[in-house]
């Protein structure tokens, strides 16, 4: 057996699109490009994957569960959950703004509101919900009292997507990033 990873058609598609989106901004992929850099025809990515706005929130959904799985470790190994909520906050918009996720977390159209790209509410809040599901389990009782995995992961998310689509000039220090989730983004989630 070969020690040569085999990557399957659709991670081939979404590797081609990822680096496509990172590269040639959103509005500016076509499927096309996507198809020939992924060494397929564009009618294998619409099977295997589907249009623009599918390969975008696929690479989204992507990025995001391999990077909540690499942060996780650092999360559970918090005194509490205050501290674990407010470093995914901080780590999640970190992340964001150095491999310049907001072009995945915020549309082109919408990124004056803050928007996330359509259809990606409900999956990446589950995504960070299953998160602070860990840490509820982890420090039981610190969680607001009828707070759901998926409403909590909708909160965090919404929090992620205003520090990174709204820029302050010049941008914020951590410590102030801090102090703001602290002290207005975690009341929401904690007992």
């Amino acid at each position: 057996m070969s020690s040569v990873e085999v990557l399957s058609v659709d991670e081939l598609i979404l590797d081609a699109a990822e680096d496509l989106f990172a590269t040639e901004g959103v509005p500016r992929t076509t499927v096309e490009q996507i198809a020939v850099a992924a060494g397929v025809s564009r009618v294998t990515v619409y099977r295997r994957i589907g249009n623009r706005d599918t390969l975008l929130l696929s690479v989204l959904m992507r990025s995001t569960t391999r990077f909540l799985a690499r942060l996780s470790p650092r999360l559970i190994a918090q005194p509490n959950v205050r501290d674990a909520l407010a470093l995914l906050v901080r780590a999640t918009v970190r992340g964001a703004r150095r491999d310049d996720l907001s072009v995945l977390f915020g549309s082109e159209e919408q990124r004056a509101t803050g928007a996330p790209i359509p259809g990606s509410l409900v999956p990446l809040s589950e995504a960070f919900g299953a998160v602070i599901a860990e840490l509820a389990e982890r420090f039981p009782g610190q969680l607001s009292e009828g707070l759901t995995a998926s409403e909590a992961g909708e909160w965090t998310l919404r929090a992620v997507l205003s520090f990174i689509t709204i820029d302050t000039t010049p941008p914020r220090p951590t410590s102030e990033i801090d102090t703001l989730i602290r002290r207005f983004v975690l009341p929401g989630l904690l007992a």
